[in-house]
């Protein structure tokens, strides 16, 4: 048997700051050599990937938090805001004094104010500012845009306010870039998260569910962990996570993800075998 791993990104293959471990590379490629399928279920979208990760050999992904589905080189899974949400939700922000940026296919948009704020929070909470590929900073957002997800950023710091209006229609969930949850959050489409993405590859291959191991950090990882057949979190992971997680291997930076596929092939694999 096979196994289908699913890794996060931000804090989980790449500590924040910081290139792609050894350790874990190695890993990979050796559970690719033996056949598991590698994949990566991430927050960002394809032109939001972080170079970082291009020497991994990555089966397919779960991009923009379940919003596009892909493997085999090709997309197997699509959801996108309605034109009626995009305008309901850019209102809203708008009109609450919210800033927002707006994920698409090609780029995530955002205006001048918004991209500040974003960086100087990048720089206050994880002392260093991190370089996140494809964003586009600009005043004017093209309308007829395939948005996938909008985050919004609260100098006020009054994102509770974004949850409690917005929260019976959308799916709005923590950021996971080290930005205090206060100043910014996810608002998704509901329905969609990182859990249906890989249900969706698993479909596909026809193989099941225990066959999937999620390795992850933050709360968007949640439905990934209790959806896949072993739910993994990093030793740096969200307590809400650990507490879902079915095993906790070692911090990002001390061979996290090295560890987890260890765990996973040595000790999990073989307990399923001798079902």
């Amino acid at each position: 048997m096979k196994l289908n791993f699913f890794f996060d990104v931000d804090g989980t293959l790449l500590p924040f700051g910081k290139g792609l471990p050894e350790s874990a590379l190695e890993a990979i490629i050796d559970a690719k050599n033996k056949g598991h399928r590698i994949f990566v279920s991430t927050g960002r979208s394809p032109s939001e990937m972080d170079k970082a990760l291009s020497p991994i050999p990555f089966d397919g992904g779960v991009y923009s938090a379940g919003c596009l589905v892909m493997t085999d080189g090709k997309v197997i899974s699509e959801r996108r805001y309605s034109e009626e949400q995009v305008e309901e939700v850019l209102s809203y922000l708008k009109g609450n004094g919210h800033l927002a940026m707006v994920q698409t296919s090609n780029g995530t948009y955002m205006p001048s104010t918004a991209y500040e704020f974003f960086k100087e929070s990048l720089i206050k909470n994880n002392g260093i500012s991190i370089k996140i590929p494809g964003l586009i900073v600009s005043d004017d957002i093209p309308k007829g845009m395939d948005v996938k997800k909008i985050l919004v950023l609260s100098p006020e710091g009054r994102v509770d306010e974004v949850r409690r209006d917005l929260g019976d229609r959308y799916n709005v969930v923590d950021n996971t870039v080290g930005i205090n949850q206060s100043d910014m959050a996810e608002i998704c489409l509901m329905g969609v998260d990182k859990g249906s993405g890989i249900k969706t590859i698993l479909s596909y291959y026809g193989e099941d569910r225990e066959s999937s191991v999620g390795v992850g950090d933050g709360a968007n990882d949640i439905e990934m962990i209790e959806y896949s057949g072993l739910g993994i979190a990093m030793g740096n992971a969200d307590s809400s996570l650990k507490e879902k997680a079915d095993w906790i291997t070692t911090d990002v930076t001390k061979d996290g993800v090295k560890n987890a596929i260890e765990y996973a092939i040595n000790s999990y694999l073989d307990t399923i075998l001798k079902k």
